[in-house]
């Protein structure tokens, strides 16, 4: 964590546009891209090809899913479909009073301040994404019906 501090702080008094801050951003995000594809092997409780068959099967019978899962995945579904509804609306009709998101973090990245802040916020959220809490082996169960060959009657207690 006080790497990641570092960090943030040290890219954020880089000037904004300078060549060192694009490097050191796209540095960081190759080594973790090649840390994940490393450490991450053989950790996945599914192979790719399962995770994918599970997914296709979901959308196939989405009421099938549990109430928690459709309501979390419209609840993303809208965000994304505001966030790019909104930043198109505003570039197309390139008004003042609806910013373009890049207007917006622009505002905030001009400061050396706001670009520290932004880094270790990006970087909590990747930490975040990596290291989440993983289902346990009891919740997995009942996913087991998603993936073609899988035991069909692990984890059901009907």
């Amino acid at each position: 964590m006080p790497i990641g501090l570092g960090f943030a702080w040290w890219e954020g008094y880089h000037p904004w546009p300078s060549l060192a801050a694009h490097v050191s951003i796209l540095t960081v995000i190759v080594i973790m891209i090649s840390l994940a594809a490393i450490m991450g092997r053989g950790r996945q409780v599914y192979s790719s090809h399962a995770w994918l068959c599970r997914v296709v099967a979901g959308l196939r019978h989405p009421l099938q899913r549990s109430f928690v899962f459709l309501v979390g995945s419209l609840i993303w579904v809208a965000f994304v479909m505001a966030i790019v509804g909104w930043d198109l609306l505003s570039f197309l009709r390139e008004v003042p009073a609806l910013p373009t998101l890049s207007y917006l973090i622009g505002r905030v990245t001009r400061f050396a301040a706001g670009r520290s802040i932004l880094v270790a916020l990006w970087l909590a959220l990747g930490g975040f994404l990596a290291l989440a809490r993983r289902s346990s082996e009891h919740e997995r169960a009942g996913f087991r019906s998603w993936i073609p060959g899988a035991n069909r009657d692990a984890g059901r207690t009907s």
